[in-house]
């Protein structure tokens, strides 16, 4: 039955949110970081783009917050977030809501601010997948186009990892998994020969079943091409560890689908 209370909620996110009699109508007050802040003092995050920092970038962060103060300008935005909420995810930890954030124009505003390249798609954990999609799919736009962050960012080989000593930076990586190492507590992607110096991805043994829902094991990922996205480390060379499935996008074969 859950199952089925989260389609009808995606079926109800439209262009412009007025087919759910749930989603509220909000009047922003200011900016703050990540989110706004509503008249009401209601505080909604951008949920699912990992903005651009000011430290980052200071120009491109001016730029992203022109825009959002534009685009909220005097206008009412709405907020629809039924099929967050279903499935356990309206609301974080710091009290902020969290949902598809639509423009008076009936704009996405996650989507907007990815395929503008004032941020990244950030595998946020039970993002709903016809809206996660959507959003990979922007930042693929913005990355052909080099908009915003893509006229410096870049996408890391996995199988030929730069030398560097990562401290917990924020990349994107994509490569082909050599080997799939399956111990007690972690399972180990590994893309390169050697694990003690190549690029290693490790999925906790508490959050396999996760990534196992779709029907797929994770021995299957052995030579399968993967974009995966957090923070990484070194830890015998670049370590990135997976909490949850949304940080992996599997490249599709055929027959699969």
């Amino acid at each position: 039955m859950r199952a089925v209370g989260i389609i009808l909620a995606l079926l109800a996110l439209g262009s412009s949110g007025l087919a759910d009699p749930a989603v509220e109508v909000f009047h922003a007050d200011r900016i703050d970081g990540d989110r706004v802040i509503t008249r009401e003092d209601v505080r909604v995050s951008f949920y699912g783009v990992r903005m651009v920092g000011k430290e980052t970038d200071p120009a491109l962060h001016q730029s992203a917050v022109r825009f959002l103060t534009e685009a909220f300008d005097t206008l009412p935005f709405r907020l629809n977030d039924a099929v967050f909420r279903e499935s356990g995810i309206g609301v974080n930890r710091y009290g902020d809501r969290q949902g598809m954030i639509l423009l008076a124009d009936g704009r996405w505003l996650q989507e907007e601010l990815v395929l503008r390249g004032f941020g990244l798609w950030n595998g946020a954990v039970g993002y709903p997948l016809p809206l996660r999609e959507r959003l990979i799919r922007a930042e693929k736009a913005a990355m052909i186009e080099k908009s915003g962050i893509w006229r410096r960012f870049s996408i890391i080989d996995a199988n030929r990892p730069p030398k560097a000593y990562w401290k917990g930076e924020f990349i994107i990586a994509e490569g082909t998994i050599r080997d799939v190492y399956r111990s007690p507590s972690v399972t180990y992607l590994n893309f390169g020969d050697d694990w003690r110096t190549d690029f290693t991805a490790a999925i906790p043994a508490r959050a396999r079943k996760k990534f196992e829902a779709g029907g797929w094991k994770l021995a299957d990922l052995k030579n399968r091409s993967v974009t995966i996205r957090g923070r990484v480390r070194f830890y015998n060379g670049p370590y990135m560890e997976l909490d949850f499935p949304e940080q992996l996008e599997r490249e599709e074969v055929a027959g699969e689908g």
